[in-house]
């Protein structure tokens, strides 16, 4: 991966997911240095919902005068002004970026960290390159990745939460109807890999593991990547943490590994430096 000092455009982070695997941590991190806009969102929900037929519900604007909590908040305006509007997304990070501030501070990242991007076809990421390649902004692809087993069943916990269901048959009966679904847009890593590959080129690329994020050797890289001298971040400060002391029956675990598989062998294909035995055990036992 390419690490040198922000161009004089400024870097935009292109945050690809996955989900669940400490993206919003990141987020927050870089969001609260004097160096950096995020503009408002962390998910902006633009090229996925532009060029994916899945995500086309953010496209739609659902609304009734007779119900307040239904009114658009701004944030969302603005998204749809920029899925019909997409030269105003690549403005509006480029306005970010040299937008006056505070005598003595100046931005030099800004970005949009959007898991379901992990979905995108390499053509769809050489756009949003280009986009900002005409504004003199270089783009950064982050893809962070965590043992796909254990990704998932924080995934599924996480759903089973918002619905009140904390309780270990429900969190097992979610895993075991999720499984059966099969892959999901925002789960394929040999995919994602690919496009990286054939859109910027893995070296161009900063491909991380949630295990080893909260290290400061890691971060460090991180922030030398995204252009940034490193800040001291908030390692206790966990974000959407779904912990449980569940156990899963052996027999979902291999169901799990058997559909996962194919994720385990692209990283390995890859990246054949990193020591997946050590990082991603339970991956490592079940997806074979």
């Amino acid at each position: 991966m390419t690490e040198s000092l922000s161009p004089a455009g400024g870097v935009f982070l292109l945050g690809l997911g996955a989900q669940k695997a400490g993206t919003t941590w990141l987020h927050e991190q870089l969001q609260r240095r004097a160096d950096t806009d995020f503009g408002v969102l962390k998910e902006y929900h633009v090229h996925d919902a532009r060029t994916m037929p899945e995500l086309a519900r953010f496209r739609r604007i659902e609304m009734s005068l007779s119900q307040p909590r239904s009114w658009i908040q701004p944030r969302s305006w603005m998204r749809q002004l920029f899925i019909r509007q997409p030269d105003l997304y690549f403005d509006y990070f480029a306005w970010l970026l040299r937008r006056p501030r505070r005598k003595g501070c100046s931005v030099t990242l800004t970005g949009d960290i959007t898991p379901s991007y992990a979905a995108l076809s390499a053509n769809t990421l050489q756009l949003i390159q280009s986009g900002f390649r005409q504004r003199s902004i270089n783009v950064r692809p982050v893809f962070l990745m965590r043992d796909p087993i254990e990704r998932l069943i924080s995934s599924q916990r996480m759903k089973q939460r918002k619905l009140g269901k904390r309780d270990a048959a429900s969190e097992i009966a979610g895993l075991r109807k999720r499984v059966r679904k099969g892959p999901s847009l925002r789960s394929d890593y040999g995919r994602t890999l690919e496009n990286l590959r054939h859109s910027f080129g893995i070296q161009e690329c900063y491909l991380g593991l949630y295990e080893t994020l909260f290290q400061p050797e890691t971060y460090a890289q991180l922030c030398a990547f995204l252009g940034l001298h490193y800040h001291e971040p908030a390692w206790d400060q966990r974000v959407n943490a779904s912990d449980s002391s569940t156990d899963i029956p052996d027999d979902l675990l291999a169901e799990l590994g058997q559909s996962l598989a194919a994720d385990v062998k692209a990283v390995r294909q890859l990246l054949p430096e990193v020591d997946l035995e050590q990082h991603w055990p339970t991956a490592s036992r079940w997806c074979r």
